[in-house]
């Protein structure tokens, strides 16, 4: 059988390429941040956000974080990475993440504003 092939319009084409570069850039980005672009239409809101707040925690603030609270981390890491595991997390089991990202957050904020006034 033959088959015409579909021949795209200029504008069409550019669309497509368009497409094409901004899924790149997304994906890339969602990358960067830690996640999984293939889950992450799927994942409920405060689950990305918790796994936003680990890989947060990891590049800048690892330095207030002790070993039991790294472990915490790492086994809910280890969670969000597994696909099946993910799923059947409930959003519950994101809040104490969340819980010690601020406080790790306000720690360092506190040290910042100590370091501020020892300079003046």
């Amino acid at each position: 059988m033959n088959y015409k092939k579909k021949h795209l319009t200029d504008k069409q084409f550019q669309i497509n390429n368009r497409q094409k570069y901004d899924s790149k850039v997304t994906d890339s980005l969602l990358k960067d941040c830690g996640l999984s672009p293939s889950n992450f239409a799927s994942m409920p809101l405060v689950l990305v956000q918790a796994r936003l707040a680990v890989v947060e925690l990891k590049k800048f603030y690892w330095h207030f974080l002790t070993k039991q609270q790294i472990k915490a981390i790492n086994k809910f890491n280890g969670k969000l990475i597994n696909k099946k595991k993910c799923e059947k997390l409930s959003t519950t089991s994101a809040y104490p993440i969340l819980n010690l990202a601020t406080k790790i957050k306000r720690q360092a904020h506190k040290e910042e504003l100590q370091q501020r006034q020892e300079i003046k």
